[in-house]
């Protein structure tokens, strides 16, 4: 299987370090800025490196996984699908846009090409997934994270960050409404949406709080089918020191799960 992979910043660089040694699948290009060649060369030789979707397309894959930002996957998105090439897609939050949304899944339904969407740095989406099909009631996402964790994104414009000293709740909307406004902040907000509710109907809560210095996320479900609620604490990958670990790794999962002959969940 010839991949390409749009990305390597911290999770495309821990997505790659994994892939590359598998004896089943090969990268035939990267999507990468000027600056990460070396980054890309060290991990993966002399793989070709592109910045246009023309370019992706040309090296033929059979499958591209996104790992880098919305404005690449609205730059590669629909030309990827419109060739007919399964997309494996991490900045999903960005689907929060209805119109941009319905282009997206349109252009797939005509090519026959599936948008894949892993399940990130959260778990329980198979539940989501499963209770939908019955009478789902009612789904919330919580992180929490220490208040440093939450600069430079829109938190700074709706509380002090520099004088919480215990928790706060800055942000308590939907799931679209928090897509949209902190965008690659709440790419998991917009999985847990897709898997379940939608946008609209899943409730999403925003903490500062000292006390967890790891960004963690609190899922909960109501529903016929039962109650869910599970709390993740994530580390970061060992290669930045930054990005999330279990991201990388649910990416991993999805690309050698494609043409798997057992598949869990």
């Amino acid at each position: 299987m010839k991949l390409a992979q749009i990305g390597f910043g911290g999770i495309g660089r821990t997505v790659a370090d994994s892939l590359n040694t598998d004896s089943n699948s090969s990268y035939a290009a990267i999507a990468a800025r000027p600056h990460q060649t070396a980054d890309v060369q060290a991990t993966l030789g002399k793989v070709p490196l592109v910045d246009s979707a023309p370019d992706l397309l040309a090296q033929e894959p059979d499958l591209v996984v996104e790992c880098a930002s919305h404005g690449a996957l609205r730059q590669y998105g629909e030309a990827v699908l419109a060739a007919g090439i399964d997309l494996i897609a991490v900045s999903v939050g960005i689907l929060a846009e209805p119109a941009y949304r319905d282009r997206l899944l349109s252009v797939a339904a005509q090519s026959g090409a599936r948008l894949i969407i892993p399940s990130g740095a959260i778990g329980g989406v198979d539940v989501v997934k499963a209770a939908r099909h019955a009478d789902l009631d009612h789904v919330t996402y919580t992180t929490r994270k220490a208040p440093a964790l939450w600069r430079n994104t829109p938190a700074e414009e709706m509380v002090d960050l520099s004088a919480v000293s215990g928790p706060v709740l800055f942000f308590d909307d939907t799931a679209e409404r928090a897509a949209l406004l902190f965008a690659e902040k709440a790419n998991v907000t917009a999985t847990l949406a897709l898997a379940g509710l939608g946008f609209e109907k899943t409730g999403v809560q925003f903490w500062a709080d000292p006390d967890y210095l790891r960004s963690t996320h609190q899922i909960a479900l109501t529903g016929t089918t039962g109650t869910m609620t599970i709390e993740l604490a994530n580390t970061v990958s060992p290669l930045d020191r930054k990005s999330s670990w279990l991201t990388a790794m649910s990416i991993v999962d999805a690309v050698r799960s494609r043409n798997a002959i057992l598949k869990v969940g």
